[in-house]
């Protein structure tokens, strides 16, 4: 009878979760499989945007002083920011993406043999790395559960990188059933194992969960496998969620960062060196019933890049939310509305945080929602930027006259420099910028 019991016990728990795994993935869209939904028919010049950036002069490097790693995702949708990055602020950028099928043929590598991004990158000391995604239950079943379909999966991508130089993948499966458990990993550690053979130096990555609601994901292997776990923090509050909320949340919140990242150093045993938190550069605009905080929502949200959200709050303002490290916008447009999202302050605090828990790094979803805004570039800078002063104070990669005239006019109090610029100019580092720099940097000048 006790026997009994505990198979139906078992079978009920087996159950709920697949219950709830069904529920998650028909309800909390993850970001990245919207985003690429939304997009899907988009059509991208990517010959001329490669045209026009041969015919621009090639910059210069800049000195990269990062003491973590910061990678971010390029979806193909952003392709024309490629020039634009600060590449001196990240070591990899994850090319989103190359679309697997069930049976790990490559269906659609959005132009990825011919992107003329990737040695421009490369030329500027940053890794690129091919993200795969399958997004689909049953097909990664199929694809997970087979290994002829594994090892074709991993004989494509392997090519794929190969055939441009490129320097690693990254694999991105959502919505992974709790019985392809064990199959994650037995692809993963072939992938890794073939990866790091076959092209020295190789990077391998992968895209995981913030809460891993069915337990499908094993942590501890994925981690000890991989060169390094991106979670993807955010989508705490999705676009179809019953109340307008922080999309990435560091308190306030049972399911937040601390708790997500914390959960992670847990399961893996504090390997915090293989951890990376993915941060949003985007935000949730839902339309909700009134302009209370936490507002019932009544409809789905539509996704708002950082720029497009920085236009919204010049017009309507913004308000801070201390519990959740969060900023929020409450307005009217024939019904009430709140977007919420993350702006410098907020990811500042986010960094601090990984900074804290000493992971290896953060991410970016995605590089070039914030085009047009440059205090985002700032706050990684301020946060993992060791600075080592070479005068170059406008940071166009070169020592000249212009370097002078900016700190003449900073000195006169006309012009305000960044916390790198200042770092730059503040050449015998005795916290001011004076004409005792201006000699300074006059003297190297002569002597170049």
């Amino acid at each position: 009878m006790v026997k009994y019991f505990k198979k139906i016990v078992l079978i009920a728990i087996g159950i709920f979760c697949f219950g709830v795994q069904t529920l998650y993935a028909q309800i909390v869209q993850p970001v990245h499989i919207q985003e690429l939904e939304n997009h899907r028919n988009d059509i991208i010049p990517y010959s001329e945007i490669d045209r026009q950036v041969t015919t621009q002069p090639q910059p210069s490097n800049r000195s990269r002083n990062l003491n973590s790693e910061i990678i971010g995702y390029l979806p193909y949708w952003m392709y024309s920011v490629y020039p634009d990055l600060r590449y001196d602020l990240l070591t990899q950028i994850n090319y989103f993406s190359a679309e697997l099928n069930q049976y790990g043929d490559i269906i659609n590598s959005h132009n990825w043999a011919n992107l003329g991004f990737i040695e421009y990158a490369q030329s500027q000391g940053v890794k690129v790395k091919l993200t795969a995604v399958l997004f689909d239950a049953d097909d990664l079943t199929t694809l997970l559960s087979s290994g002829v379909h594994r090892q074709n999966a991993i004989n494509n991508l392997l090519a794929a990188v190969t055939d441009v130089n490129a320097d690693g993948v990254d694999i991105d499966f959502e919505t992974l059933p709790l019985h392809q458990r064990e199959n994650l990993v037995t692809f993963m550690t072939d992938l890794v194992e073939t990866f790091h053979s076959q092209v020295p130096e190789s990077v391998v990555t992968m895209a995981t969960p913030p809460v891993d609601w069915s337990g499908a994901w094993d942590y501890n292997s994925l981690a000890n496998i991989t060169d390094g776990l991106f979670i993807m923090g955010y989508n705490y509050h999705w676009s179809g969620s019953g109340s307008a909320g922080p999309v990435s949340p560091l308190g306030g919140f049972y399911y937040d960062i601390e708790y997500t990242v914390d959960d992670y150093l847990y399961y893996t045993n504090n390997n915090s060196e293989k951890l990376i938190l993915g941060l949003p550069y985007f935000g949730y605009d839902w339309p909700v019933e009134n302009d209370n905080m936490y507002s019932p929502t009544t409809g789905i949200a539509s996704s708002r890049t950082y720029s497009s959200v920085q236009e919204l709050a010049s017009i309507q303002g913004s308000v801070w939310d201390e519990s959740s490290n969060s900023q929020w916008i409450p307005y009217f447009d024939d019904q009430w509305r709140q977007c919420w999202y993350d702006d410098s302050l907020s990811l500042s605090g986010k960094y601090a945080f990984a900074n804290n828990r000493q992971l290896s790094g953060i991410g970016i979803w995605a590089l070039g929602y914030d085009d047009g805004f440059d205090e985002l570039w700032e706050a990684l800078e301020t946060q993992f930027s060791d600075c080592e002063s070479t005068g170059d104070v406008n940071l166009d990669g070169s020592l000249d006259i212009l370097d002078i005239i900016v700190m003449v006019a900073n000195i006169l109090e006309e012009l305000t420099l960044s916390e790198t610029q200042f770092c730059q100019g503040d050449i015998n580092s005795d916290s001011i910028i004076n004409i005792s720099d201006i000699i300074i940097i006059i003297s190297l000048i002569l002597d170049s």
